[in-house]
């Protein structure tokens, strides 16, 4: 994807010799703070190779969108528990690779940001691009630093590159983390005035707005659990209104267009704030490929090769995590729908609960959807590799970039926000029921809402379902696959697309008329359909101030699951162990079994105990610092 960071850079902090002849000579055949940072080029090179630390496998390239964040109410890994995979059942201990792996990696970030800091003053060149890149260097050191808090608790702050003798460094309490990150991002706000993702054309660089919803983000984080201090609601609320004043952000009508896009490297500025930019490895280098997004969470699916030759039309995904019932029941359904799963009426639902996979006959040598009913045991679909060009899917790069903020989440940190000031107020419904407004599909008008059967027909069959047709009724783009039933009887109509969601539309303004196509013999079924009117997805004002806190906790599982999000919000919310075990109650009482459900995943939760609110502190840093204390319960 995204070319702008592949260039990662590397210093040579210092060489040793035992000869003193070298000792007085300045060396000119390697880089070193000393003789680097003396161009903007130079600064901007240096820029660049903190923006790539972003995407590396380590960080979100995998492990952050992955192997510590799989296991909620949301999403359960299906994986033997064992190897790596450890990280997903909360068995890690302080030894594992990933744990270390998430301290390492954020610090080595902010090593460079520092080194970038603290000569930014060197080149002589314009000072707006020199506050530009001194903005977007102290976002990423601030970034940085919430990777590590939010993970770990208390750190050490370091601010400029320490000496070799410098081992000993104490952590600093969360709170002092969080007023360093949000200096850090003030000061930025300051440097980056002007600088949009409208203007660039595109959103994987720091701009104004992605440090404004930053700053939103930081001071929700900051009244949550464990710091508790409830008086930077207020202060989220203020900066989520200075990115929705801006003008310069909203949504995507169609929120599945907003990954599509991801997929195929399209910059969608207004609806995504900020993306971490993934350039993937070249051509013939056999390294890993460029990220797992997709891969782990995301439609299993199987390559096919026809005679030896790779079928492009396939792709490869692992499929390691599935839904839970709870995610898939959460979206609102219409309750008049015949189906077995009835629709949803939230457009949400079917594109992050993918109810298929994709596998190999291998007798028929095609590739072919294996449907997966069971909520428990659909795909985690928000990133699907399927719409990756094809010649990404040949060689297998993937370069899918990270959503990091996007304008819903900005909404939704002000609804809460202000719930938490001022209570359930008109500012609070509005921000919500903006979000709800573009699930349910109706941002620029109606859309069909369902399908019925009238007459089930006969003589159709199971294998080859007749074509349903929708046309008509003003408005475009609806479809609609037919169920039909060993006797060949149809019983229901699962709609594949409910409309056309752009501004340009057209939106249905009546019901429009629905064919199903006649089996070879038999009785032709009959069906009708339903439009929305446009308040389904309305929040009724009326509720209390716990109750709105409560809309919004699932509302933000309905618009950002698999986003790497779930388990933070539920620590800062302050009852993670209760809920993790309300949740392992929920599922042996709604489906989970060795047979019908997701009982591997089910068995990672179950132990989980106040020590998994944080990570450990890795081993090999408590050897190398002396001053660090371990996490409680390690």
């Amino acid at each position: 994807m995204k070319n702008k960071y592949i260039l990662a850079l590397l210093f040579v902090m210092g060489l040793t010799s035992s000869c003193k002849k070298f000792l007085d000579t300045e060396p000119t055949d390697f880089y070193s703070p000393s003789n680097y940072y003396e161009t903007a080029n130079q600064l901007q090179v240096a820029l660049n190779g903190i923006y790539s630390n972003m995407m590396y496998e380590r960080m979100y390239g995998q492990v952050l969108n992955f192997n510590f964040v799989s296991a909620t109410d949301e999403m359960l890994p299906n994986r033997p528990v064992n190897g790596e995979a450890r990280g997903l059942y909360y068995s890690y201990d302080a030894g594992h690779a990933y744990v270390a792996d998430v301290w390492r990696w954020p610090y080595l970030g902010i090593n460079n940001a520092n080194v970038l800091i603290d000569n930014i003053n060197k080149p002589t060149m314009d000072e707006k691009q020199r506050g530009y890149i001194k903005g977007q260097a102290l976002f990423l050191r601030a970034y940085n630093y919430f990777i590590l808090t939010t993970n770990f608790g208390e750190v050490p702050i370091i601010l400029h590159s320490p000496g070799i003798a410098e081992t000993n460094i104490p952590a600093s309490s969360q709170a002092a983390v969080y007023a360093q990150i949000v200096a850090d991002l003030k000061e930025a706000e300051t440097l980056l005035q002007g600088r949009t993702a409208t203007g660039l054309g595109y959103n994987d660089q720091v701009t104004i707005t992605a440090v404004q919803a930053m700053l939103a983000r930081v001071y929700l984080y900051w009244a949550g659990y464990p710091t508790n201090d409830a008086t930077k609601y207020a202060d989220a609320v203020a900066y989520a209104d200075k990115v929705i004043n801006s003008g310069l952000h909203g949504l995507n009508p169609d929120y599945k267009q907003v990954f599509i896009n991801l997929c195929q490297d399209k910059y969608d500025v207004k609806e995504d704030i900020l993306e971490w930019g993934s350039a993937g490895a070249a051509a013939g280098v056999t390294n890993k490929t460029g990220n797992d997004i997709g891969n782990f969470v995301g439609i299993q699916s199987a390559i096919l090769n026809v005679n030896g030759a790779f079928n492009p039309a396939s792709y490869a995904a692992a499929g390691w995590v599935q839904t839970t019932k709870k995610l898939f029941d959460s979206y609102e359904v219409e309750p008049s729908s015949t189906l077995v799963n009835k629709a949803s009426l939230d457009t949400r639902r079917d594109w992050n609960c993918a109810d298929f996979i994709w596998t190999i006959n291998n007798a028929t040598v095609t590739r072919i959807k294996t449907d997966k009913p069971n909520p428990w045991q659909m795909m985690c679909g928000k990133f699907r590799r399927e719409y990756c060009p094809e010649a990404s899917r040949n060689l297998g790069t993937y370069n899918i970039n990270w959503p990091v903020i996007r304008y819903s989440d900005v909404l939704l940190m002000k609804a809460e926000a202000e719930n938490q000031v001022n209570g359930p107020t008109a500012a609070a419904y509005d921000a919500i029921n903006q979000v709800r407004k573009r699930a349910y599909g109706t941002t620029y008008g109606n859309i069909v809402k369902n399908i019925t059967v009238v007459t089930g027909g006969s003589g159709y069959s199971a294998a080859n379902p007749p074509v349903v047709t929708i046309s008509g009724g003003g408005g475009a783009g609806a479809t609609a696959v037919a169920v039909v039933s060993t006797a060949g009887v149809v019983t229901g109509i699962k709609l594949t697309s409910r409309g056309n969601l752009t501004a340009a539309g057209p939106y249905f303004t009546t019901a429009p008329m629905v064919t199903i196509a006649a089996p070879t013999t038999g009785v032709t079924a009959t069906a009708t359909a339903t439009i929305t009117s446009g308040n389904e997805y309305l929040l009724t004002p009326g509720l209390n101030k716990a109750d709105f806190q409560l809309a919004i906790r699932d509302e933000r599982m309905r618009e950002l699951c698999f986003e790497a999000y779930r388990k933070a919000d539920l620590i800062r919310w302050g009852n993670f162990v209760g809920d993790m075990q309300a949740f392992a109650n929920y599922a042996t009482a709604n489906g989970v079994s060795a047979t019908t459900g997701n009982a591997i995943g089910y068995s990672g939760i179950t132990g989980i105990t106040q020590r998994h609110v944080l990570l450990p502190k890795p081993t090999y840093e408590l050897n190398l610092n002396k001053a660090l204390v371990q996490n409680p319960g390690y």
